[in-house]
């Protein structure tokens, strides 16, 4: 009767229940749950596995030796179309790009200044000491006068005044880059940076990176980061565990969510010290909700899980069944007394006993 009740109640308007088995035995306890009369639908699945990677090539390192080809044989107007894009530099510093950075830079600063143009060249020379580049070996195919100028703008860059920067976030805690060097701080923060033009990258697992350039006059810097597509969570999901993250961690679950699509995500994993021990954790709409550990009894651990996280309620006793009303009454029907039974939409039971 108790299995008949559970299938009923899961029939109707159940929640449905993500649940990812992991670990030693997890082949058996699938078995188990898949067969499990709970008042849920429990949708078993794997984690994900590691999307694959696509490395889109770069075109730049492709440009760069065709216009320091270009240069070299004083086909001035051909480098710099080579090097054309005003945003190409901050793209390429968003993504960590620093020695393709610096050399679209002085390739930039050489082809300028033997184009006659001395202010772009400039500016590029500025450009580069304000982020910081280290100069590439590429400098050492240009002419003295294109070294003379880049040594100049990073010494008068190196004199500007030091300005303090605050940076927040929506959500707190993301990582904050400077113009492509991981490590700065995480929000809400300060740097001390030169005065002038930089590169801003902020990230966090479960959201999308973002970047923009900033000017050092700004003072602070607001950002408001997207939440991660599935493929993208799925990345920062792996990368965590493989880092040796517990596998029911709040940071592990939370991006285990949004990559399975799952508002409510079960984990049930068991470590190879112990097999029998099966640790559990609930996550609704990306909040942890619950943990709970059994020894080998993953149905008994799923319920457990359900209640504490307020998905399901706990079972009632006997006396409150209607069940156990159903028998009553048949029985004092057999004695001779009439019985109606009332069963509400909230399950609450009312017995009326008519005397014949």
């Amino acid at each position: 009767m108790t299995a008949w009740l559970m299938t009923m109640l899961a029939a109707v308007g159940a929640p449905a229940v993500t649940v990812v088995v992991q670990g030693p035995g997890a082949a058996e306890a699938k078995s188990v749950l898949s067969a499990a009369t709970l008042p849920v639908e429990l949708r078993l699945t794997d984690a994900p596995s590691a999307p694959a990677v696509v490395n889109t090539p770069s075109h730049w390192p492709a440009r760069l030796s065709a216009a320091r080809k270009a240069y070299v044989s004083a086909n001035f107007t051909e480098c710099l179309r080579q090097l054309e894009g005003d945003t190409a530099p901050a793209e390429l510093l968003a993504t960590g790009e620093r020695l393709l950075a610096s050399r679209l830079l002085t390739w930039r600063t050489a082809c300028h200044l033997a184009s006659q143009q001395p202010e772009p060249a400039r500016v590029a020379a500025e450009a580069m000491a304000s982020f910081q580049l280290t100069q590439p070996e590429d400098v050492g195919s240009t002419t003295p006068d294109v070294e003379a100028l880049l040594a100049r703008a990073f010494s008068q860059v190196g004199e500007r005044e030091v300005k303090r920067m605050t940076f927040s976030s929506v959500p707190e805690g993301a990582a904050v880059e400077l113009d492509g060097r991981p490590g700065g701080c995480n929000t809400p923060c300060g740097m001390e940076l030169l005065a002038g033009r930089h590169v801003v990258r902020l990230s966090a697992d479960g959201f999308s990176p973002s970047w923009r350039v900033i000017s050092s006059e700004e003072g602070a810097a607001a950002f408001s980061l997207e939440a991660a597509a599935p493929e993208l969570a799925a990345m920062q999901w792996r990368r965590r565990t493989s880092q040796g993250e517990a596998l029911d961690s709040e940071g592990s679950m939370r991006l285990l969510s949004t990559s399975l699509r799952a508002p409510r995500l079960l984990v049930v994993a068991a470590e190879p010290a112990a097999p029998k021990t099966l640790r559990g954790a609930l996550t609704v709409d990306g909040v942890l909700k619950a943990r709970a550990e059994r020894e080998g009894d993953p149905e008994g651990l799923v319920r457990d899980l359900l209640v504490r996280g307020q998905v399901i309620e706990e079972a009632p006793p006997l006396y409150k069944r209607w069940p156990f009303w159903l028998a009553v009454g048949v029985a004092a029907v057999a004695a001779g007394t009439t019985t109606a039974i009332l069963v509400s939409t909230k399950q609450t039971i009312v017995v009326v006993n008519v005397d014949p």
